[in-house]
């Protein structure tokens, strides 16, 4: 990232527990996120699965992704857009956002507190 620019983590959850497809679903992802003007997007490994006995909720979170957005954060709205419109095609699966401690997720659904929730995270981070 570049220095002073802004930082988004995003994390996708497939949804189910198909490994195999939800790494496809990632590669859709980064090759629409790769049109954009980002400064950066690389992977971050994902976190260890979790022990063996211990709750599960059977889904399958990636890597995530850090994405570097430059110095104004005029990219984070396109981000934000461009992700929801690629969940909206999927119909299913969640995408976490994450800058700093300020964390939003989003999923395909698209009603009015999750689009305040949205506003209110863009407008925290307006530069």
């Amino acid at each position: 990232m570049a220095v002073g620019g802004i930082s988004v983590e995003l994390v996708l959850d497939s949804g189910d527990g198909d490994q195999e497809f939800a790494e496809e679903q990632l590669q859709y992802l980064l090759d629409e996120l790769s049109q954009l003007d980002l400064v950066s997007i690389d992977r971050v490994p994902s976190s260890p699965p979790a022990p063996p006995g211990t709750r599960n909720s059977g889904a399958f979170e990636l890597g995530a992704l850090a994405i570097g957005l430059g110095g104004s954060g005029a990219l984070l709205p396109v981000l934000v857009g461009a992700v929801q419109d690629w969940l909206g095609r999927r119909r299913s699966g969640t995408i976490r956002l994450k800058i700093g401690d300020d964390e939003l997720e989003l999923t395909s659904s698209n009603d009015e507190m999750r689009q305040f929730a949205l506003e209110q995270f863009l407008q925290r981070h307006e530069r």
